[in-house]
């Protein structure tokens, strides 16, 4: 079964967990796989899905979602990506120190940046909380925190920002807090178009619906992002819940 599937110029190892988990599951269900990457920016995965040059794609699920595309009702990383952890700007530590709750948080009325119609923004939205989304290349966010340009902080999910505070030494990572929503990644099929992933809808149900039974996926996770809770102090943080509508 051939499927043609993305790797995000913006950040190309994202695709590594979601490559290898596809791979591995299929081929345990009995199928050989032939994946087909193709480059694009976000804003072009996007594209590309709609039209079915793409098979699948990896997205935060929502109704919306839902509706457009072929859901695969398997959440993918142990919710990893609805934990949020901020980037913040050099030396602003202490503003962060006196948050406890919500309304903490939300009374310091910062500005997060995000990438256009981010389900983050959704969030944020939904709680009151300020944002500012950017057009075009969003990875731009990562450098115009540190040069005081718009934004005050960056949210990241903690299956990310470990790697990117590698690539981003100007940003620090903030100490205290972590922001949660119930939401994780899904794959997401195409329904129309050259390469449209509907018509391995059953396939691939079953395979990631066995994937989550055998264990594979939360091993997979383990091995990509285990450490990261420790690195981050997860257990530690304090806990903001946010609410998604």
């Amino acid at each position: 079964m051939k499927l043609v599937i993305p790797t995000i110029s913006e950040s190309p190892r994202q695709k590594d967990f979601f490559h290898e988990l596809l791979t591995t599951a299929l081929i345990k269900s009995g199928h050989t796989p032939i994946l087909i990457n193709k480059n694009y920016p976000q804003k072009r995965v996007i594209q590309q899905l709609n039209n079915g040059n793409l098979s699948l794609f990896w997205m935060i699920s929502s109704k919306q979602r839902d509706q457009k595309y072929i859901p695969i009702k398997v959440n993918l990383t142990q919710n990893l990506i609805g934990k949020r952890i901020l980037f913040i700007k050099q030396g602003e530590q202490y503003l962060y120190d006196k948050v406890k709750n919500l309304n903490d948080f939300r009374n310091l009325q910062l500005i997060a940046g995000m990438g256009m119609h981010w389900f983050d923004a959704q969030v944020w939205k939904a709680n009151n909380l300020r944002y500012k989304e950017k057009e075009g290349n969003w990875e731009a966010i990562f450098k115009m925190i540190p040069r005081n340009h718009t934004y005050d902080y960056f949210p990241r999910g903690i299956n990310e920002i470990v790697n990117e505070s590698k690539q981003y030494p100007d940003l620090d990572i903030e100490n205290n807090l972590v922001f949660i929503y119930d939401r994780d990644f899904q794959f997401y099929l195409s329904k129309t178009g050259l390469n449209a992933g509907k018509k391995y809808e059953k396939i691939l149900t079953e395979a990631l619906f066995q994937a989550e039974k055998s264990g594979l996926i939360n091993q997979l996770v383990e091995k990509y992002w285990g450490n990261n809770l420790n690195i981050l102090n997860y257990e530690h943080r304090t806990k903001i819940h946010l609410s998604l509508e």
